[in-house]
């Protein structure tokens, strides 16, 4: 009785009406979502094309410093000492062209200094491993923080965007290390395995919060960690800072070796 009932009161069309709807609603949610992942997908690749446009432009200026202004400060300094022993020249205006080429030797180190911090060539002919190499050399003779490489299993061609993120993931963790964390001692250590590319980079420093300072960087006051783990998100990447004060700080990144589109 209560099915013959039901038909008479129509309930069977108003439930296919009703799975009708939720089919729609289901479909559209689908869609909804598909259009959300295309957006990151694109927000990705726009926000790489711009990274990407960014090291292009560091490489240009580089480029330029080293063979354009850098090459003009030699000329200049070498000028400037065969002027200096000339057999007629005055004595007492000898120590002013002293001055000026040890004004014009100061000029071309910083020259020089200023076009490896935009783009190490290191990185572009040697690769990734003699640029890690250089840096650490660098930033420990600069800094008297001793720092000890660790790499193994990693080839010396990688592709050229990864290979750029994880040195400057490198560098900006280096000098952060040596200007702020008060470090004795620092370890670098680059691993592959199964396809990733494994970066730790741990030091004795005083240390922080972690969660203090991406409170900063989301507040724009200090961007640097912040910034670190965007550009390892962009790539599809694993990023963790651990930290606290007293007991220095620890980076683990991992990337896909090959940069996807």
């Amino acid at each position: 009785m209560s099915s013959s009932s039901d038909r008479q009161h129509g309930l069977p069309a108003d439930q296919d009406a009703l799975r009708a709807q939720l089919s729609r609603l289901r479909a559209e949610q689908e869609r909804l979502f598909a259009d959300l992942h295309r957006g990151e997908q694109h927000f990705r690749q726009l926000a790489r094309s711009v990274w990407r446009v960014q090291e292009d432009e560091r490489r240009r200026l580089a480029r330029e410093l080293h063979d354009g202004i850098g090459q003009h400060l030699t000329a200049l300094r070498h000028r400037l000492e065969a002027l200096a022993t000339a057999p007629d020249y005055p004595d007492e205006l000898r120590s002013v062209l002293d001055t000026a080429s040890q004004l014009c030797q100061t000029a071309l180190d910083e020259t020089r200094s200023l076009s490896r911090f935009l783009r190490p060539q290191i990185l572009d002919d040697l690769g990734l491993v003699a640029a890690l190499g250089w840096l650490a050399r660098s930033m420990s003779e600069s800094s008297g923080v001793k720092i000890e490489l660790d790499i193994a299993e990693v080839p010396a061609q990688l592709d050229g965007e990864v290979a750029t993120l994880v040195f400057r993931l490198a560098q900006e963790s280096m000098t952060n290390m040596t200007r702020h964390a008060g470090a004795q001692s620092a370890v670098l250590r680059l691993r592959l395995r199964a396809g990733l590319l494994h970066l730790l980079l741990v030091d004795d420093g005083r240390g922080c919060d972690p969660e203090a300072a991406l409170a900063l960087a989301s507040n724009g006051q200090a961007t640097g960690l912040a910034s670190m783990r965007e550009r390892v998100l962009l790539f599809g990447g694993q990023f963790q800072f651990s930290s606290a004060p007293g007991e220095g700080t620890q980076l683990r990144v991992s990337v896909p070796v090959q940069a996807s589109a």
